[in-house]
């Protein structure tokens, strides 16, 4: 009989191999345990990046913005071999409001190594979007109304007005039990209010949601970070004196749409004249402000700003036909009337019968009134310090129309 070879040592080999093979799958785990992590961190950078492009698109920088976002959660474009593309999409309906972007950095290898993998790519991508703001209309103010019919801070409606937002909310600052009043047949709807006091609805008032959210934390100014400061060498000295304008037609303003026009004030009489507005920039510096007469046809759809400063405001008499538009572009972006911070004067736009007003209200500590305006178009969001809205004026949001409004809101999609 044949004798079998010695099997010794068999075990001892087969362990060996075993062993091999478990601490390569050992090692394929840390690696891909690490290259999960270098995913991770990436796709950090890349929501992170493409919320602060998203939120810089208003302003022209969001790929600058983006980019030093990514910096600054590890992913440097072009340094280590990473890369970080930054690219403005076309959204659903051809909304351009997107900014995608797509990061990638190699992350080093260990066990891996012997296989000849010194590196892998790691990639992530992210979408975020410019959307309107959850609130389009904010009251400053705040001081506590005493009675209805103070306009000393908070929203009053009244009479036939119409205050539908489906689409956006109210923050109120205002305190007391007519911090927001609806009274006289007047309609008030929204999306979301919220009052630091509470409301007072009577005399065939609607509100919805009703109740609406009281007591609630005073909000800060989403704007003042956000809007430039004119500065102060543009009125300083140099200002054209009122050119009471009165029959005919006249078209006036700064020479380019980067330009501005200064003056110590500005009133249309009565004689139904027309005045053209060129786009840029106009400032009323003292008390004396922008008042408009009865039968006024003013045209300004290029793109205009009105500034007030030192004690100046705004008063376009009922009759009165605005056809205005906020710029899309430039350094004073989305901004209709843009009053001081630190001017109180009270403001009103009493409408007229036709007419077309597209943009943002920036009266930070000022009370607005908006009255009558039959069949005027009001595509405005408001930051005021009061708002009194009467008669049949009708308001519905600006930032759907807009876009990217300053008073838009970054948030990720994709």
């Amino acid at each position: 009989m044949k004798r079998l070879k010695d099997e010794s040592g068999q075990a001892v080999v087969l362990t060996l191999l075993s062993m091999t093979v478990l601490l390569g799958f050992v090692a394929f785990a840390v690696d891909v345990g690490l290259l999960l992590r270098a995913k991770r961190v990436v796709q950090t950078a890349a929501d992170s990046a493409a919320i602060a492009g998203a939120a810089e698109l208003p302003f022209g920088d969001w790929l600058a913005a983006a980019r030093a976002d990514a910096t600054q959660n590890g992913v440097t474009d072009g340094s280590g071999g990473a890369t970080v593309a930054v690219t403005n999409i076309a959204g659903p309906s051809g909304n351009t409001n997107y900014v995608q972007v797509i990061a990638t950095q190699p992350q080093p290898t260990f066990f891996m190594k012997m296989f000849n993998f010194n590196s892998m790519p790691v990639s992530a991508r992210a979408v975020a979007a410019a959307v309107p703001s959850p609130a389009c209309i904010y009251t400053l103010s705040s001081t506590t109304p005493n009675t209805s019919d103070s306009p000393a801070g908070g929203v009053d409606v009244t009479g036939s007005a119409d205050l539908e937002l489906p689409s956006c909310g109210i923050l109120d600052n205002a305190k007391g039990a007519f911090a927001l009043h609806v009274t006289g047949g007047a309609t008030l709807k929204a999306k979301a209010i919220g009052i630091v006091g509470t409301d007072t609805v009577h005399n065939g008032g609607v509100l919805q949601p009703n109740p609406p959210t009281t007591g609630m934390t005073a909000v800060s100014d989403p704007l003042s970070s956000l809007v430039p400061t004119v500065p102060p060498a543009d009125y300083s000295s140099g200002c054209l004196a009122d050119p009471k304008y009165g029959t005919g037609t006249f078209t006036i303003g700064p020479s380019s749409p980067s330009g501005f026009v200064c003056y110590t004030g500005f009133s249309i009489s009565k004689g139904s004249p027309t005045i053209n507005l060129n786009p840029g920039l106009y400032i009323f510096n003292g008390p004396a402000g922008f008042n408009v007469a009865s039968g006024t046809i003013l045209n300004g759809t290029g793109g205009v700003t009105f500034y007030f400063v030192n004690g100046a405001s705004f008063a376009i008499s009922n009759g009165a036909v605005a056809n205005l538009t906020a710029p899309t572009t430039g350094t004073y972006k989305n901004l209709l009337f843009y009053q001081d911070s630190g001017d109180t004067a009270a403001d009103s736009f009493v409408g007229g019968s036709v007419g077309g007003v597209s943009g943002i209200f920036y009266l930070p500590a000022a009370n607005l009134t908006l009255a009558n305006g039959t069949a005027t178009t009001f595509n405005v969001d408001l930051v005021v310090g009061s708002l009194t809205m009467s008669g049949n004026a009708t308001l519905a949001p600006y930032a759907p129309l807009s876009g990217a409004s300053v008073l838009s809101v970054p948030q990720l999609v994709e």
